[in-house]
Order: structure tokens, then C-alpha cells, then sequence
């Protein structure tokens, strides 16, 4: 097999430092997501649970429905970034062992020797942030819960809707963390150098 030109060892490895600084820029966006945007949500929901007993008898009852379902929107949200935010370590992983093995040195190691790397989906951030979320939507609902059992306008039909559609919640919302738990990266095909060609 004929040698690879310098100009196209030049191009391949071009091309992995492009993909490599990509993926730095979605695990940014990633960690900016879960550091911030989350908790933000998380803060206007617990906000608006807060004005629930001051507004009219029929918006009581819708909030009262949206925002235990909400929670399992804020939830999924969060899983997918962290998950995302995993996918883009591990990514970023394969390319400084790729681009090690073309250069003959060490010269990138970050995540390839990070000591947290594989032990938890998304990273340490990942893991705090969906474990902050999963606490907050349980005292978010316990809260609803209260509010339920003492909202005076609402009938008793409408407190049993209240209390399946909250359980409804608890159960996506656990089984979403046992999905998140188990989630591994599948890699692709590697990006494979051959460094003798």
C-alpha cells in the first residue's frame, strides 16, 4: 500500500482537531444547559407553584395539573443533556486517543484520563444536575400534594384527577432515572489511524 502524502496525513489529522474542538463546543453548550437553563426552569416552576393559591378556582386546577406534568418534561430535558453531555466526553475521548496515535505522542489527555470518566452518565455535573432536578420535582410534587388536599375549590373528582395524574408523574418520572442510570455510550466506529501508512 503506497504512503500517505504528508499534505494527507496534514488533511486527516485537520480534520480530527475540527471535529474534536465541535465536540468541545456541543459539551459547552451541554454543561451550560445543565448548569444554568435547568435550574432556571426549575426555580420559574417552583415560582409559579407558589402563586397557586391566590389565583381563580379553575386556574388552580390547571396548574395544579401542569406543573407535575411539567416536571416530567424538566426531567427528560435534563436526562437528555446529560446524556448528550456523556456522548460528547466519550466522543472527545476517542478523538485525543486518534490523534495520539497519528502524531506518535501524547500530546492530548483530558478526558482520556479524566478520573471520573465512564463512572457516571454526563460527567459529575451530569449526575448532580439530574439528581437536583429528580429532588426538586419530588418536593415539587409533595407540595402539590399539600395544595391539593387544601385547595377549598376543588371537587373531589377533581382531587382524585389531581392525585392519578401526580402519580402518573412519579412513575415516568422514576423510570426516566432508571433509563438514565443504565445508559452507556455506544460507540460508532472509531476513528482509526494507521500510522505506518
Amino acid at each position: 500500500m503506497a504512503r500517505r502524502s504528508h499534505n494527507d496525513q496534514r488533511l486527516i489529522l485537520d480534520a480530527a482537531l475540527a471535529e474534536y474542538l465541535a465536540m468541545y463546543s456541543l459539551a459547552e453548550f451541554r454543561l451550560v444547559a445543565l448548569d444554568r437553563r435547568i435550574p432556571l426552569i426549575g426555580g420559574l416552576l417552583t415560582a409559579f407553584l407558589g402563586s397557586v393559591p391566590v389565583l381563580h378556582e379553575a386556574s388552580q386546577l390547571l396548574a395544579l395539573i401542569t406543573i407535575p406534568v411539567s416536571l416530567v418534561w424538566l426531567m427528560r430535558t435534563t436526562i437528555n443533556h446529560a446524556r448528550s453531555f456523556e456522548d460528547a466526553l466519550r466522543r472527545i475521548e476517542q478523538l485525543e486517543h486518534a490523534i495520539n496515535a497519528r502524531v506518535g505522542v501524547d500530546a492530548m489527555g483530558f478526558q482520556g484520563t479524566h478520573p471520573s470518566k465512564g463512572s457516571t452518565v454526563g460527567g459529575r455535573t451530569g449526575t448532580e444536575s439530574v439528581l437536583a432536578v429528580g429532588i426538586a420535582s419530588g418536593l415539587l410534587l409533595f407540595v402539590c400534594g399539600i395544595m391539593i388536599t387544601q385547595a377549598t375549590t376543588l371537587s373531589l373528582p377533581e382531587i382524585g384527577v389531581c392525585f392519578v395524574i401526580d402519580a402518573v408523574v412519579i412513575v415516568l418520572i422514576v423510570r426516566a432515572l432508571l433509563y438514565w442510570r443504565a445508559y452507556r455510550y455506544r460507540q460508532n466506529e472509531p476513528f482509526r489511524p494507521v500510522c505506518g501508512d
